[in-house]
């Protein structure tokens, strides 16, 4: 259960909402008023803009659990379940057990994406969204060879606190859960099945991220750093760097200490769509509708982009570099899908109706990312790119609407999605500490 004696756990609770990030913040502080033994908070770095990044430690026995929130500024769920993890590791302490909680690794994206903290439909949700470029994302910049202090600041803290284990919590806008580990994640099966099942969560066993991972059972899989490697370039969303690629990464950093990283997976909106596990049929026309799609959207808005930019006073915001990763992606993945392309590779696997579901998703969120972040920079420039920003509007409208029919989504409440992260992660403990 989410803490509702807390401000973030009576968000969370009372009102179905995601905590700000003011009020997590707070709670971190409240719970080192309460209990200074056990409890203490510390800024440990600082982000780009000058924002702190904020450690909430509960305990002090010598194993060490970091538990990383906000990593990507578009995702809420986490911060819910950071107060109901630390609650819980306050009323159960155990000796040998220290939890350490990141608050928010990206507070600057998360200051840009609050608008959507509080919608309850997609159209709402992406009307402010924001999800930083590719390069601008803490949690995998060391992976593609950019140097954040965000980045310097987890892998710092890895070092010094040796986690046994480290979390990193997720959400998307449609789907259902699942977990990826960098070790074998198969033990958790029961567990995870059973706090999804009880709170209503369908286990995603056709999510794209996941195609080229090894599935240790439904929903449940194994990441490696070359299958990392291969997962990023086969999104199209980020560009391994070339030296160290994936093992560079922050969620590989607790191997070199004899940990682990688990991320968990929820939705805010849950689709029934993507759990199917027989065959795919028609897969090559499937495959080409979609890649047709991304190609015809990805085109609209290019064009809309180009008419905007002479407009645009600045063309480095943060808005417009994050509006070009989605672009790009769109271009890439139409080539890696469609059948007379580079297509074959995925012809060579084996698709379930749930994988051509999950595809079929990317197929519709990602032009809707790209035209809500362009929406966005370009509504900047004000009059002069008034004709694009209108076009940019429908677009969005009618997408977002597809979308919807497509997909069928629908709202799991904020304490749903948080306590089943929660449940997930007190689970992965108890395996790797038997004592827990």
């Amino acid at each position: 259960m989410i803490d509702t004696t807390t401000p973030a756990g009576r968000a969370a609770q009372l009102h179905d909402r995601y905590p700000s990030l003011d009020e997590l913040t707070a709670t971190a502080h409240q719970f080192a008023a309460q209990r200074p033994d056990l409890c203490r908070v510390r800024t440990v770095g600082t982000s780009r803009a000058g924002r702190p990044l904020t450690l909430l430690t509960v305990g002090r026995g010598p194993h060490n659990l970091l538990v990383v929130a906000g990593a990507h500024a578009d995702e809420f769920a986490a911060r819910a379940a950071v107060t109901d993890l630390a609650h819980h590791a306050l009323a159960s302490q155990r000796p040998s057990l220290a939890w350490h909680f990141l608050l928010c690794l990206d507070p600057d994206g998360a200051h840009l994406a609050d608008g959507s903290r509080t919608a309850r439909t997609l159209r709402a949700y992406y009307d402010h969204y924001y999800r930083p470029a590719a390069e601008d994302q803490p949690e995998w910049a060391p992976a593609i060879g950019s140097d954040l202090p965000e980045s310097r600041t987890l892998l710092q803290l890895i070092d010094e606190l040796r986690p046994t284990l480290q979390f990193s919590l997720h959400s998307t806008d449609v789907g259902g859960t699942f977990v990826q580990a960098t070790g074998d994640p198969a033990a958790l099966a029961h567990p995870f099945t059973r706090s999804a099942a009880d709170l209503g969560i369908p286990v995603e066993t056709g999510n794209y991220d996941t195609f080229h991972l090894h599935e240790s059972g439904p929903g449940l899989y194994l990441m490696t750093p070359h299958h990392i490697d291969h997962q990023e370039t086969a999104t199209g969303m980020l560009t391994p760097h070339q030296d160290g690629g994936g093992r560079a990464g922050t969620w590989f950093a607790p191997h070199r200490h004899g940990g682990r990283t688990v991320l968990v997976e929820v939705p805010a909106w849950t689709s029934a769509h993507l759990g199917d596990t027989r065959p795919a049929d028609a897969v090559r026309p499937y495959l080409r509708t979609c890649a047709d799609r991304l190609r015809h959207r990805g085109t609209l808005l290019t064009a809309l982009l180009d008419a905007a930019l002479p407009y645009v006073r600045n063309p480095d915001t943060p808005l417009l570099r994050a509006a070009r990763t989605p672009l790009t992606a769109l271009h890439q993945l139409a080539d890696q899908w469609d059948p007379d392309v580079h297509g074959q590779d995925l012809l060579r696997t084996p698709l379930t109706r749930a994988r051509l579901a999950g595809i079929d998703l990317w197929a519709h969120r990602v032009p809707v990312r790209a035209a809500a972040l362009l929406r966005r920079a370009v509504r900047v420039a004000g009059a002069p790119a008034a004709p694009q920003a209108a076009r940019l509007d429908h677009l969005l409208r009618d997408w977002c609407a597809q979308y919807q029919r497509t997909f069928q989504p629908a709202w799991l409440p904020v304490a749903r999605q948080a306590a089943h992260q929660a449940n997930t992660v007190r689970a992965a403990v108890a395996l790797r500490h038997p004592e827990f």
